[in-house]
């Protein structure tokens, strides 16, 4: 394979001859590149397994001990869906801290592919090579990308682009749908090593279901939560926090997460839904969260982190059924995980002081 122009010998690369084999062969990398380098000298290692962290969106961030071998299997998983084949030019601007990151080094090495490594920022595509034909970037990335027209440029003519990590907006979702490239929104989590199942956008279809990859099998646990059957990528099936509704056909829609459920006077919201439903109207970054009620226990609120119009608001709560629409507005900032998930944790702590 070759990182930024530069034949990488998989067998020749190993941790103790990074640095020399940089200050030889590519004595301009910056410090991007060269962790990217040391993942590969370490995921070369003969060592089985390797560290990932998840990603905290839902407390603190755990290490998991993953099976190379099945990294593999996801690389050559998304490789078939995908038809990407050896040469392909793909980009990696997203932490190698993560399971997305390093995928994306994992992908390049099973499959072959040529790696362009651009460090992670909000608007990768701005130094980014001109002619690409896969990459993966998350929806903030891909909302900052679409505002300068050089890098609008380089997304449009990618040849396929994942977009996972967040929440899709139904405004981003329209923009992205409208472009000539073959962009997906991925669902999966680091216990399934990135994706296991991807929907092709379209800008008229803002709420379309995902399609699992060949080989993987959903059911719903008794309060509506997802399992993930995968064996090439988990040894177990994973049950995870995200409620879901799986349709005949196998695909399924992602409602959101157990633990996020607000209970306001009996009534069980999902903030999620309500976010997806102001997204409609509302531009700029918001959250749903709840702060303490003596009346019902918990009430929804509405966080964003600019003043909204009054106008701007009363048309988007008009989306909002009945026990959706916040009680209250409250401007402060977002606080976001190292992956820039809404942390809702914290957020939830810091409206309950």
């Amino acid at each position: 394979m070759y990182l930024n122009d530069c034949f990488i010998d998989e067998k020749a690369l190993n941790s103790a001859n990074v640095e020399r084999w940089v200050q030889e062969k590519m004595p301009t990398a910056d410090a991007f590149c060269r962790q990217c380098l040391h993942f590969m000298a370490h995921f070369l290692s003969p060592a089985p397994t390797i560290t990932v962290q998840t990603s905290g969106s839902t407390g603190t961030p755990k290490a998991l001990e993953v099976e190379k071998a099945r990294m593999r299997a996801s690389a050559r998983m998304t490789g078939a869906y995908l038809g990407l084949k050896p040469g392909a030019r793909a980009l990696l601007c997203m932490p190698l801290e993560h399971i997305a990151g390093m995928m994306v080094v994992v992908r390049a090495l099973e499959l072959g592919l040529s790696l362009y490594t651009v460090t992670p920022c909000a608007d990768p595509f701005a130094h980014a090579p001109s002619k690409l034909d896969f990459a993966a970037i998350t929806p903030m990335q891909a909302h900052c990308v679409l505002q300068q027209e050089r890098s609008r440029a380089v997304l449009a003519t990618c040849r396929q682009i994942i977009v996972g990590g967040g929440f899709i907006s139904a405004d981003l979702n329209a923009t992205l749908g409208k472009l000539p490239t073959q962009i997906y929104h991925s669902y999966g989590m680091t216990e399934t090593l990135s994706h296991i199942a991807l929907h092709r956008i379209d800008a008229l279809k803002p709420q379309a279901p995902f399609y699992p990859l060949p080989h993987v099998r959903l059911s719903l646990d008794k309060d509506g939560a997802l399992c993930i059957d995968a064996p090439a990528v988990a040894a177990t099936a994973v049950q995870t926090n995200d409620l879901a509704t799986i349709n005949a056909d196998g695909s399924f829609v992602i409602l959101g997460r157990r633990d996020n459920v607000i209970n306001s006077g009996g009534i069980k919201l999902i903030p999620e839904l309500i976010e997806e439903k102001l997204s409609a109207v509302i531009k700029s970054p918001v959250a749903i969260s709840a702060r303490p009620s003596a009346r019902y226990g918990e009430e929804v609120v509405l966080v964003s982190e600019v003043p909204l119009d009054a106008g701007v608001l009363q048309q988007a709560y008009a989306t909002l059924g009945r026990y959706e629409k916040p009680k209250a507005l409250i401007i402060a900032p977002i606080p976001r995980t190292a992956t820039q998930k809404i942390d809702r944790l914290r957020l939830k702590q810091s409206l309950s002081g």
